[in-house]
């Protein structure tokens, strides 16, 4: 760290005239930071920053607005954001035709016989409204669709984390798949047939993963009900990729950690980004554990072995982009209902469970511990109590012979831990990555399913710092926009009743809510040292905004908007600030 007086390198650039939220120790506000090579020289008074500048350092005076460090999304889902951007999308539509002005777009542009796979009708909240929202109090059906597209196939997806998630589907598309009213299906799938027995087009599926496509880096046509639906290419994934990687640096996010889990294809597409000199968010990925490798030890223990070849220890890459470890799933979505808890509650279903177990505890354990031994750092994702129960049991064996400490294994989601499993991270030094935004579009979920005592306890940040654990914000992709999650860390707002979910004390201070979705999610990709904070030696990846997040009306904060983001100086994103 350059002093005052001694000698060193210029800075190239100096922001000044500026309220800059460092996330330093102490939580300073800087007036000016000094930069040379992307990186951070000096920050402080605008006296102490000028002292490393000289004749040509470029000076830019930001007339008192508002500085952050870049955002860190602990549990982004980029790639499924980017396919969001790059498929047709409805809105909020109102009636069926505003669907099928949408359809009879994409038919224009299309070659005749092209499939058309459009997101789903709508997205959580809102989704929960429907089809009451249309005018015509009903789900379109394939006569509708057809209507517009008489030939080439139509297939609207399901949201992947609503149950019932409804997908819809024209005659064209049902034609080339086969589907009948008796076609077979996984449990929890029904299609809806008419009077004489056929299908209407509308679908109805309940899990997660959903057994219905839904056309990521991870569906295979071949074991779902349109087997007939092409896979995304290689080109549609990088575009996919590449328009998440815009979206983020817009909304100044500069650092992902995907812990989840990257299937290959998306993989493929953040390398070549990378080559090509085009990624712009600083990504740390992990390898997709696949679901049913938990039934296929010897295809399992391969993959082991051929990750833990390049992807061990802390990872392998640079500052731009890293890969390290696999990424489970151990149960499903609270989101719907389906993740592992303490009691029984009523699913998705309308019966009574405890919610899905997607591995036995012994083939858990078994896989967990494989990996601790090739040196592989294991994320998984628990979102019910017992499941953060048992994976962090697993995580405490596995530690009694390799020890884990330091290696910052992550837990993700787990919105119902106790203060015990909270203990159990701090001692383990596991890492945990959750998000208020869950509050958001699934509170009312969380009160049906588990009752409102339980629903009240979801989610709490305040305790797990309190506990001396650095959780760390995520979206989960949905609302992937920093402004509104930043809101959300302080408001808990439940979007359908818009009241506060949960308890008042669990909320974090505005200082407390930027260091968890900065510096805290910087610490899951081990790049807390050179990104996270604006501090001398870091990266200078940083954001402008319009307005002060840290003193405007609490409701003012989602209005706020992005004027520039800078990775490692570079104006990634800019409104003219840096023109």
């Amino acid at each position: 760290m350059p002093s005052d007086t001694a000698p060193g390198p210029l800075a190239d650039l100096l922001i000044h005239n500026a309220s800059i939220y460092t996330v330093d120790a102490s939580d300073s506000v800087a007036q000016a930071v000094a930069i040379a090579n992307g990186r951070i020289l000096a920050v402080g008074t605008l006296e102490h920053a000028e002292r490393h500048c000289g004749p040509h350092t470029r000076r830019i005076d930001l007339q008192g607005r508002a500085v952050v460090p870049g955002f860190v999304d602990a549990h982004p889902h980029l790639d499924t954001v980017g396919l969001r951007l790059t498929k047709p999308s409805f809105g909020r539509p109102r009636r069926i035709g505003e669907v099928l002005d949408v359809i009879r777009a994409e038919v224009a542009r299309r070659k005749p016989g092209e499939w058309i796979v459009c997101n789903p009708l709508a997205h959580e909240p809102d989704v929960f409204g429907y089809p009451a929202a249309l005018a015509e109090g009903r789900w379109p059906s394939r006569h509708d669709l057809d209507t517009v597209s008489p030939d080439n196939p139509v297939y609207i997806e399901p949201p992947s984390l609503v149950a019932p998630g409804m997908a819809f589907a024209n005659s064209a598309a049902i034609r080339l798949c086969g589907i009948t009213g008796q076609s077979a299906v996984a449990p929890g799938v029904t299609i809806e047939v008419d009077a004489q027995g056929e299908p209407t087009g509308v679908f109805r599926d309940i899990n997660f993963p959903k057994w219905l496509p839904v056309r990521d880096g991870a569906f295979r046509a071949r074991e779902s009900l349109f087997p007939a639906m092409p896979e995304l290419s290689e080109a549609e994934t990088l575009a996919a990729v590449a328009a998440g990687v815009r979206a983020f640096n817009q909304a100044g996010i500069t650092t992902i950690y995907e812990g989840h889990g990257i299937p290959t294809g998306p993989q493929r597409a953040y390398m070549d980004l990378w080559a090509r000199k085009q990624l712009t968010v600083r990504t740390y990925f992990v390898v997709s554990y696949p679901i049913p490798l938990y039934r296929n030890r010897d295809e399992g223990q391969r993959l082991i072995e051929q990750t833990a070849r390049y992807a061990g220890g802390n990872g392998f890459g640079d500052d731009l982009l890293k890969f390290g470890g696999l990424g489970f799933s151990f149960d499903s979505a609270a989101a719907m209902g389906a993740c592992l808890m303490r009691q029984p509650y009523v699913g998705a279903a309308g019966t009574p469970w405890h919610g899905v177990q997607l591995a036995d505890d012994e083939t858990f354990r078994d896989i967990v511990r494989r990996c601790a031994e090739a040196g592989l750092r294991v994320q998984v994702q628990c979102s019910g109590g017992a499941a953060i129960d048992k994976v962090l049991r697993t995580y405490e064996e596995v530690d009694r012979d390799i020890p884990i400490e330091g290696k910052r294994w992550t837990i993700q989601h787990c919105q119902f831990p106790t203060a015990e499993n909270m203990a159990a991270c701090r001692r383990l030094g596991v890492l945990p990555t959750t998000t208020t935004n869950f509050l958001w579009m699934y509170g009312s979920v969380y009160r049906k399913a588990f009752g409102e005592e339980l629903a009240e306890q979801a989610i709490p940040f305040k305790s797990w710092l309190e506990a001396g654990v650095p959780v760390a914000q995520s979206t989960d992709g949905n609302p992937f926009e920093p402004m509104f999650a930043f809101w959300q860390l302080l408001a808990r707002q439940d979007a359908v009743s818009g009241q506060p979910l949960g308890d008042p004390a669990q909320r974090l201070t505005r200082a407390q809510a930027l260091r968890a979705y900065t510096l805290n999610g910087a610490r899951t990709a081990f790049w807390d040292e050179v990104t996270g904070s604006l501090e001398p030696g870091k990266y200078a990846d940083l954001v402008v905004l319009s307005q002060d997040i840290m003193q405007v009306p609490l409701d003012d904060i989602p209005k706020t908007k992005v004027l520039a983001t800078l990775l490692g100086a570079r104006p990634v994103h800019d409104s003219g600030l840096f023109d």
